[in-house]
């Protein structure tokens, strides 16, 4: 399993710091704005608009204190990449068990059930070896038109 937790910059410096002051400035009005267009066309009518400028105005701010005041950054950082690792662990773990037990696991029992062996592992009594030669190279010239 990948770490997430390996990936994170725990000593980011102030170019580090700034980049995340400003995806804060950034990166909450753009989600408010998504929010609301979401729930206006979801609804049919125009919602009210307090909840989403607080979302954006909240963020922005953030993002502006962290940008004038490096320094109160650094926990903020810490708090959001932390919890962006647990969720993408979490996020992870919970598409690959889908994948597998989903798509894998059926696709594996149906072929059991019509008897198809994909990777010819049945076993073989009377055979010798178990070996399989493989087929010829193509001709060299081959190479020269490959299209």
């Amino acid at each position: 399993m990948i770490n997430p937790f390996k990936e994170i910059n725990w000593k980011p410096d102030g170019g580090e710091l700034r980049k995340f002051a400003i995806s804060l400035i950034i990166g909450f009005p753009i989600i408010a704005v998504v929010f609301f267009l979401v729930k206006w066309l979801k609804a049919g009518e125009l919602p009210a608009l307090k909840f989403f400028l607080m979302l954006g105005g909240i963020g922005a701010g953030a993002g502006m204190v962290c940008l004038l005041i490096p320094f109160i950054a650094r926990p903020l950082y810490y708090v959001w990449y932390g919890l962006a690792a647990c969720i993408g662990i979490v996020v992870a773990n919970v598409l690959f068990g889908v994948l597998f037990y989903g798509i894998f696991t059926p696709l594996g029992l149906v072929m059991r059930l019509i008897g198809r062996d994909a990777l010819g592992l049945k076993s073989q009594q009377k055979a010798s070896s178990y070996w399989m030669d493989a087929p010829p190279p193509p001709k060299p010239s081959s190479y020269f038109s490959q299209y």
